[in-house]
């Protein structure tokens, strides 16, 4: 992701990696990897339940993107494991989600 933060760039938005890690674990990684944006540990799954991303039968996040409106309320979620390796499409996907 760190690498293709030019492609939302034009969003007015602020992007968070949320996890189920603890607060030390998702610092580690966020710190190893030098992201310049947002980790947010979420151990009790309740972020990641608003937005729809709990897993609720293995209690563990879904990997994917989720959006919400500059007051904090859920407007659209994607499940996908492969986001990530699938960048172009996942941004063209929030720049479509946004516009509507």
């Amino acid at each position: 992701m760190q690498e293709n933060l030019a492609l939302f760039e034009d969003l007015d938005a602020d992007l968070y990696a949320i996890s189920a890690d603890t607060p030390s674990n998702s610092m580690a990684l966020k710190e190893a990897g030098e992201f310049t944006y947002s980790f947010l540990s979420d151990e009790s799954l309740s972020v990641l339940d608003y937005v729809h991303m709990k897993d609720e039968e293995h209690q563990m996040s879904y990997r994917g993107v989720s959006i919400l409106d500059e007051n904090g309320e859920y407007l659209f979620h994607h499940i996908n494991d492969h986001w990530g390796e699938q960048i172009e499409e996942t941004a063209q996907l929030i720049y479509d989600q946004l516009n509507e």
